[in-house]
Protein backbone atom coordinates (compact mmCIF):
# COMPACT_ATOMS: atom_id res chain seq x y z
CA UNK A 1 0.00 0.00 0.00
CA UNK A 2 1.59 3.27 -1.03
CA UNK A 3 0.67 6.59 0.57
CA UNK A 4 -1.62 9.38 -0.48
CA UNK A 5 -1.40 12.50 -1.27
CA UNK A 6 -5.02 13.00 0.96
CA UNK A 7 -3.66 10.90 3.67
CA UNK A 8 -0.65 13.43 3.92
CA UNK A 9 -3.26 15.87 3.89
CA UNK A 10 -4.62 14.61 6.40
CA UNK A 11 -2.00 14.07 8.69
CA UNK A 12 -0.59 17.42 8.14
CA UNK A 13 -4.45 19.01 8.84
CA UNK A 14 -4.40 16.97 12.38
CA UNK A 15 -1.14 18.34 13.06
CA UNK A 16 -1.67 22.08 12.45
CA UNK A 17 -5.08 21.92 13.94
CA UNK A 18 -4.06 19.77 17.18
CA UNK A 19 -7.39 17.70 16.70
CA UNK A 20 -8.51 15.05 14.68
CA UNK A 21 -12.15 16.74 14.54
CA UNK A 22 -10.79 20.42 13.41
CA UNK A 23 -8.05 18.59 11.04
CA UNK A 24 -11.59 16.77 9.51
CA UNK A 25 -13.38 19.80 9.12
CA UNK A 26 -10.40 21.62 7.61
CA UNK A 27 -10.28 19.10 5.21
CA UNK A 28 -13.69 18.33 4.49
CA UNK A 29 -13.97 15.48 5.36
CA UNK A 30 -15.50 12.84 8.52
CA UNK A 31 -13.24 12.81 11.79
CA UNK A 32 -14.01 9.00 11.14
CA UNK A 33 -12.06 8.71 7.71
CA UNK A 34 -9.53 10.84 8.62
CA UNK A 35 -8.56 9.08 12.02
CA UNK A 36 -9.17 5.31 9.98
CA UNK A 37 -6.68 6.62 6.88
CA UNK A 38 -4.28 8.17 9.92
CA UNK A 39 -4.03 4.39 11.26
CA UNK A 40 -3.52 2.94 8.24
CA UNK A 41 -0.38 5.24 7.54
CA UNK A 42 1.21 4.51 11.26
CA UNK A 43 0.59 0.56 10.32
CA UNK A 44 2.44 1.15 7.04
CA UNK A 45 5.32 2.82 8.61
CA UNK A 46 5.25 0.79 11.81
CA UNK A 47 5.33 4.21 13.93
CA UNK A 48 3.01 6.19 15.61
CA UNK A 49 2.65 9.70 14.53
CA UNK A 50 0.66 11.53 16.90
CA UNK A 51 -0.11 10.75 20.68
CA UNK A 52 -3.79 10.51 20.80
CA UNK A 53 -4.15 10.08 24.34
CA UNK A 54 -3.83 13.91 24.61
CA UNK A 55 -5.12 16.98 24.09
CA UNK A 56 -4.92 18.95 22.26
CA UNK A 57 -3.42 16.47 19.77
CA UNK A 58 0.58 16.05 20.47
CA UNK A 59 3.06 14.67 17.89
CA UNK A 60 5.41 12.00 18.36
CA UNK A 61 8.73 12.04 17.87
CA UNK A 62 8.85 10.09 14.26
CA UNK A 63 5.66 11.69 13.67
CA UNK A 64 7.73 15.20 13.44
CA UNK A 65 9.65 13.74 10.40
CA UNK A 66 6.96 12.63 9.03
CA UNK A 67 4.90 15.54 9.08
CA UNK A 68 7.77 17.37 7.87
CA UNK A 69 8.66 15.47 4.64
CA UNK A 70 4.28 15.39 4.26
CA UNK A 71 4.60 18.86 4.26
CA UNK A 72 7.41 18.91 1.75
CA UNK A 73 5.92 16.63 -0.50
CA UNK A 74 2.66 18.63 -0.49
CA UNK A 75 4.58 21.33 -1.79
CA UNK A 76 6.06 19.81 -4.46
CA UNK A 77 2.78 18.35 -5.80
CA UNK A 78 1.39 22.19 -5.64
CA UNK A 79 4.34 23.32 -7.58
CA UNK A 80 3.76 20.78 -10.12
CA UNK A 81 -0.08 21.71 -10.44
CA UNK A 82 0.56 25.49 -10.23
CA UNK A 83 1.24 26.20 -13.89
CA UNK A 84 -1.70 24.28 -15.23
CA UNK A 85 -4.20 26.27 -12.84
CA UNK A 86 -6.10 28.40 -15.19
CA UNK A 87 -5.87 31.82 -13.64
CA UNK A 88 -9.69 33.49 -12.34
CA UNK A 89 -11.28 30.47 -13.95
CA UNK A 90 -13.26 27.97 -11.82
CA UNK A 91 -13.09 24.90 -14.63
CA UNK A 92 -11.03 24.55 -17.72
CA UNK A 93 -13.73 22.39 -19.23
CA UNK A 94 -15.82 25.61 -19.11
CA UNK A 95 -14.50 27.56 -21.89
CA UNK A 96 -14.92 25.49 -25.21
Amino acid sequence: MLVTIRQLQYIVAVADQKSFSKGAEACFAEQSTVSHQVKLVENRLGIHIFKKKSQPIEVTAEGVEVIRQAREILEKVEDLIRPFKPAGKKHQDSEV
